[in-house]
């Protein structure tokens, strides 16, 4: 149990602050909870129970596709420290970037990893996480990311590209790739000399 969870409760209640804290206007049903947070009902259900008596979310109703009403849950706008919970939680993200990286080195040839946006607390950022390799197990980056996410409680925006794609991308001035590197990032892979370029 990491210093966050023996100060919060539990892990799984740390992971739903964040949830709610970084999600503030969405509205969340159980079924979606328990996908997000990789958990049994019952123990969502009690951390439900905490978080609303404390005051940070509040209960609502959302329309599904089939236009059936449930009960969802949101975080409450009245709760007075949302905003310095929030950034205390962005500074305090569990997983630090040896273990995104190790993660992410099983899953091919890595040649570069870089994150931005929610990792380097800019959110006007286009992507969170990307990375280049070659033969990347994209089954197993996509495991890696919800991983993240259910740590994080925050949908990571990500894309996979090989080296030569990346290589031919850098040198078109492609949109996407202009638009990582116009926004702050931390290269914590680079064997490409992206850093000194």
């Amino acid at each position: 149990m990491d210093t966050l969870s023996k100060l919060f409760g539990t892990e799984l209640r740390v992971k739903m602050i964040r949830l709610f804290l970084f999600n503030p206007d969405a509205l969340f049903d159980m079924d979606q909870i328990e996908k997000k947070m990789l958990s049994r009902k019952k123990m969502v259900v009690k951390e439900l129970a905490f978080l609303k008596k404390i005051g940070l979310v509040k209960e609502a109703k959302k329309a599904l596709e089939t236009k059936k009403k449930v009960k969802a849950f949101v975080l409450d706008p009245k709760f007075e420290f949302a905003e310095s919970l929030a950034e205390f939680f962005v500074r305090t993200h569990s997983l630090d970037h040896k273990t995104i990286v190790k993660k992410i080195e099983k899953t091919g040839k890595v040649k570069l990893v870089l994150i931005s946006g929610v990792f380097t607390r800019d959110l006007e950022s286009r992507l969170d996480l990307f990375v280049v390799g070659d033969n990347i197990n994209s089954a197993s980056i996509d495991r890696i990311v919800k991983g993240i996410e259910a740590g994080m409680g925050k949908d990571i925006r990500y894309a996979v590209l090989s080296a030569p794609d990346f290589a031919y991308r850098m040198g078109m001035n492609d949109k996407l790739v202009r638009d990582i590197f116009d926004y702050p990032y931390q290269l914590l892979v680079d064997k490409l000399g992206v850093g000194k370029a």
